[in-house]
């Protein structure tokens, strides 16, 4: 056996072996964040539904990669990524003593989390744009680092001294759902809309068609303008 063959070896038995361990946690991760997420909507549905039996609230799955979790006029999309990740060798990550003590605790896997307006879901609108919330990360020993807005920006940093248990992800998703109650949509610009098209007015007809976002507006109306 070559020296070669030995060192791909080497890497199949160690890095590969490594990642199928940290996709294999992270499936069990997301699944505990879709569990969270149940019981968030079932403590507030109750109490929502008594005042505002109009208000709609839910978590749906969709398949092991994807839930959502809806609330009202907004939507928060959960995404799993299917790879496992590691840090540029200069960022906080890879300097913290945990990396550095072992290496293998330098592999992720990702969660993306999402903000979109329910509507833009519901009427299936392909122009729509979600706003990044978070991106969590997860190795093979549940040690998490957090990328996020507001606290989601800080509080989670520490690698290697907070573990994700069902605190954390709790906190995580209602720092998530505080932060899209107090995002709100935007009216357009007035002159956006002074004059409009029969096609531009089918669009208004056709909830499909009016590319909708929370700082988005009505921008298609721009888009056709400029033949775009």
């Amino acid at each position: 056996m070559s020296e070669k063959i030995e060192q791909i070896l080497n890497g199949l038995n160690q890095k590969a072996c490594l990642k199928q361990r940290v996709y294999k946690n992270s499936l069990s991760v997301f699944e505990r964040f879709k569990q969270c997420a149940d019981n968030i909507v079932h403590q507030l549905a109750p109490e929502v539904l008594s005042k505002s039996p109009s208000v709609e609230i839910s978590e749906n799955s969709f398949g092991d990669f994807e839930f959502h979790l809806m609330f009202s006029g907004d939507t928060i999309v959960f995404l799993l990524h299917t790879n496992v990740f590691s840090f540029p060798p200069k960022h906080a990550v890879n300097k913290s003593s945990y990396v550095q003590g072992n290496p293998h605790n330098a592999y992720f896997s990702m969660i993306q989390v999402y903000n979109f307006l329910s509507d833009s879901i519901k009427y299936n609108r392909l122009g729509d744009e979600g706003y990044l919330l978070a991106r969590i990360f997860v190795n093979h020993e549940n040690a998490f680092y957090v990328e996020g807005k507001r606290q989601l920006g800080f509080l989670y940093k520490d690698l290697g001294k907070q573990f994700l248990e069902d605190k954390e992800i709790h906190n995580i998703i209602e720092q998530c759902m505080l932060y899209c109650l107090d995002f709100d949509l935007f009216v357009p610009p007035t002159d956006a809309l002074s004059q409009i098209t029969v096609q531009q007015k089918n669009y208004f007809n056709n909830p499909t068609g009016i590319a909708t976002g929370k700082r988005l507006g009505f921008d298609v109306i721009n888009k056709i303008r400029n033949g775009s």
